[in-house]
């Protein structure tokens, strides 16, 4: 079904591009409109790039770029899963670490990081999962696989990090990961967090979550974004 609606999606955005309703909506200044705007490029990394949208709810999107102006952008910035949010991530950021799994799809986004010499992506594959492997991940396709390295590669990079982005594989590995790099004040963002298999991780990291829920570029139903503070 997930095949058909992205098939059916790419063969209107051609249609909407050669009509010109793309750069109509694109002039727009409502965020609604944006919204559907960004419907047309749905698994399109570049596209939510050219669009300046990570793949986080809109709420989530105003939390952190707030709380990125309140650093004057020099926030340090950790990522576990690159993408269109990794270029808006260096826009308003110091520095920005990310690490993505997917070694062909971080080729194909090297040229637009390239662009942005605050980024530095990490490529970890995963390996063949033994009776040791602690990072796994439920995906479809990666349930044999170990993402030890992949959730270890923070360790990589010295120092804390004002905002910590978990939205790769192993998610609930790299919260336990994250935590105690986070620096005083700083947070943590956990998308996707109503997934069943996340929430027992989120309510027992010690951190006070902050939910948000509504609409997120790209999708078309509603999505639910986390943010995850040290309790005062």
């Amino acid at each position: 079904m997930k095949n058909i609606y992205v098939g059916v999606v790419r063969l209107a955005r051609k249609v909407a591009d050669r009509g010109g309703l793309l750069a109509v909506l694109e002039r727009s200044n409502n965020r609604f409109v944006l919204w559907i705007r960004s419907l047309f490029g749905i698994y399109d990394s570049a596209d939510l790039v050219r669009l300046d949208m990570p793949w986080w709810t809109f709420s989530a999107i105003d939390d952190v770029n707030t709380f990125l102006a309140s650093r004057n952008r020099k926030a340090r910035v950790f990522e576990f899963g690159a993408g269109a949010s990794t270029v808006w991530l260096a826009k308003r950021s110091a520095s920005v670490n990310s690490v993505e799994h997917d070694a062909p799809f971080a080729q194909t986004m090297g040229g637009i990081f390239d662009a942005y010499p605050n980024i530095a992506v990490q490529v970890v594959e995963p390996a063949t999962a033994s009776a040791s492997s602690k990072a796994r991940s439920n995906r479809k396709g990666y349930t044999q696989c170990s993402f030890d390295q992949y959730v270890s590669s923070i360790d990589r990079v010295d120092g804390t990090f004002d905002l910590i982005v978990i939205d790769g594989r192993a998610r609930v590995s790299c919260l336990a990961r994250s935590v105690r790099r986070l620096a005083p004040g700083g947070m943590i963002l956990f998308d996707n967090s109503n997934r069943l298999e996340y929430r027992e991780a989120i309510n027992s990291c010690g951190l006070q979550e902050r939910v948000t829920r509504g609409l997120a570029p790209a999708l078309p139903f509603p999505s639910q974004t986390s943010i995850l503070t040290k309790r005062a």
